[in-house]
């Protein structure tokens, strides 16, 4: 399982009203709760792209945030990969991998 985060993964273009264009996601795992039944909560940012003189291209500033919780079956399929949270939140909310 992931300690707090996964790194900064590169998205299809998310335009984000007023705020910009999303390239980057990440995604944390709030709490293991003490029931094995519940799933666990997690919470996602979605980050626009800086670049510097020399063209090298970092996350920027969050745009769009919020929580989504995991179900139990899901968490159970969690195991050692964290790719499988990353492709089921992507997935929960709409975004592609770039």
């Amino acid at each position: 399982m992931f300690s707090k985060f996964v790194d900064m993964i590169n998205i299809q273009d998310v335009t984000v009203p007023t705020k910009g264009t999303g390239k980057y996601f990440q995604i944390t795992a709030l709490n293991f709760v003490v029931s094995p039944t519940s799933g666990i909560q997690t919470y996602w940012q979605v980050f626009s792209e800086n670049e510097d003189e020399e063209g090298n291209k970092t996350p920027g500033a969050m745009l769009i945030d919020g929580n989504l919780p995991m179900d139990q079956d899901t968490y159970d399929a969690w195991g050692t990969d964290d790719n499988v949270i990353v492709d089921w939140a992507l997935q929960e909310l709409g975004f592609t991998k770039a």
